[in-house]
């Protein structure tokens, strides 16, 4: 390897840290973004490119989500994550865990 390979390490390192951390702040302040409502019946899933999939455990609260509160959410999870982790939110129907 060359001189630049421990600086990429580092850095690779330092990316995947912040990554861990976001999901793991997400996973934990979850029901303070969606609700106690709805956190029961929802999963976060930081994915790439700023994209926060949401899995909803039933397809009529899945729709009613994304079309009233889609914005809503978004908002709260900017506000804990930051805008430029989190830029696009969608809704997917599937086993919540």
């Amino acid at each position: 390897m060359g001189p630049l390979a421990p600086v990429i390490g580092s850095i690779l390192q330092e990316l995947t840290e912040g990554v861990k951390e976001r999901r793991s702040v997400l996973q934990s302040r979850w029901p303070e973004i969606v609700g106690n409502v709805f956190s029961p019946h929802t999963q976060p899933q930081l994915q790439s490119r700023a994209t926060l999939c949401v899995w909803v455990d039933d397809s009529n609260l899945a729709a009613e989500l994304n079309q009233r509160y889609q914005g809503t959410i978004l908002k709260r999870a900017q506000g804990v994550l930051g805008e430029e982790s989190v830029q696009k939110i969608i809704f997917r129907v599937g086993e919540v865990r």
